[in-house]
């Protein structure tokens, strides 16, 4: 097994086994449906942070907010331009013709 993927399955393990202590400890003393409901909770809770870590993990890199360039060249706004129209685009749809269709221009 590789090194690097040692701390990524303790981690697993870990929420694994945090989860299911702390929904039989809610189901012990609230009950069933109580303790499903604070399980299902909890779990999202936990998948929504585990989602914001790994998204400020790849902005430290230079990924997202449609910038590019990370810390050797700064962070450069994208420009792009509408493939139909040939327009400079800003948003989803261009401005002009209403295409989706959008290229990037470094």
């Amino acid at each position: 097994m590789d090194g690097t993927l040692k701390p990524v399955l303790k981690r697993q393990i870990l929420l694994i086994g945090a989860s299911l202590g702390t929904g039989l400890v809610v189901s012990y003393f609230f009950g069933f449906l109580v303790g499903l409901a604070a399980n299902i909770a909890v779990l999202v809770g936990i998948m929504f942070y585990m989602r914001r870590r790994q998204l400020r993990a790849m902005r430290s890199f230079g990924f997202g907010d449609e910038t590019a360039g990370g810390y050797s060249g700064g962070r450069v706004k994208l420009k792009y331009v509408c493939l139909a129209c040939g327009q400079e685009v800003k948003g989803a749809k261009c401005g002009s013709c209403g295409s989706n269709m959008k290229k990037p221009l470094f």
